[in-house]
């Protein structure tokens, strides 16, 4: 098995390819149906899994966390998967940099991984940042708001509850299998969207049913990376690992979307990750978890 730093990057390749193919279908369906179709294809791949390792499902006592991370992850694709609708896919990824500054706080605030006085400069960097790629200059040269509002408040508001998740998952890793946390949570977050999804559902032609179906296949592979490196790594050390992912946006935004970042994108993106790389910086690796597969 490769490093685990190298599988949670090869993860975040998976779900880069997966979020091009949610913004080629956002046009055409509601975000509540599209996050739907997307959860529930992912339970169908992950219970295959479960269904052919044979692992039982988690008790009532396990439960506890099941909800509240597909709670998370409701509020996490839902805004993240509205913003890709709206907002350029690289300026998406620069801005959801901020998230691994929240994962190493949270990280130190649930799992009790020691937090250096230097995380509130992180943040203040990586705020900065953020409002250096919110606030940038538009076509005109101005300084203005460039996206519409609600869609830069669901991009700013999806780190946040995404580092809560994947501190969360760091802590389920250590008891459960990976396809059974995948699974059920997957299915969680399904049931509890259908009910919005079903009141605009749109009747996808067959090119996007299979659309909808590999999402749910890159997103159960991504996070089985993302939970075997987990395993591993720190919360804070896992999250650097989002760099990776302007990157693969920047890539398929230009080759795929016709999307040029602008300047204030990159300069935004460098001042975040300098923020991480303070945040994390000589944290010491996480000990390794238990393997369950």
């Amino acid at each position: 098995m490769p490093p685990p730093f190298i599988v949670a990057a090869a993860g975040m390749l998976v779900l880069t390819v997966l979020d091009s193919f949610i913004k080629s279908l956002a046009g055409s369906y509601v975000t509540f149906q599209i996050v739907f179709l997307r959860f529930a294809f992912g339970a169908l791949w992950a219970g295959a899994a479960v269904a052919y390792h044979g692992h039982p499902l988690p008790g009532l006592s396990q439960m506890k966390a099941h909800v509240a991370r597909a709670a998370l992850m409701i509020v996490t694709a839902s805004g993240f998967f509205y913003a890709l609708g709206k907002v350029p896919l690289a300026e998406l990824f620069a801005i959801s940099f901020t998230a691994p500054i929240f994962t190493a706080v949270f990280g130190a605030l649930f799992l009790k991984e020691k937090v250096p006085g230097r995380i509130m400069f992180a943040i203040a960097a990586g705020f900065a940042g953020m409002l250096v790629i919110v606030l940038g200059p538009s076509e005109s040269g101005g300084m203005s708001l460039a996206y519409e509002p609600f869609a830069l408040l669901c991009a700013v508001i999806a780190p946040v509850s995404y580092a809560l998740a994947i501190v969360l998952l760091r802590s389920q890793a250590t008891g459960e299998p990976m396809s059974v946390i995948i699974s059920v949570q997957s299915a969680m977050v399904a049931l509890a969207i259908s009910p919005l999804a079903l009141l605009a559902f749109e009747m996808p032609p067959a090119v996007d049913w299979a659309k909808f179906a590999l999402a749910g296949l890159l997103g159960t592979i991504g996070y089985f990376a993302f939970t075997h490196a987990l395993k591993h790594l720190t919360a804070a050390r896992f999250s650097v690992v989002e760099y990776t992912g302007l990157l693969w946006a920047s890539l398929i935004g230009y080759f795929v979307f016709d999307e040029v970042p602008k300047t204030a994108v990159w300069v935004g993106a460098a001042l975040i990750i300098a923020g991480c790389l303070i945040a994390v910086r000589d944290k010491p690796e996480g000990k390794a978890l238990p393997e369950v597969d």
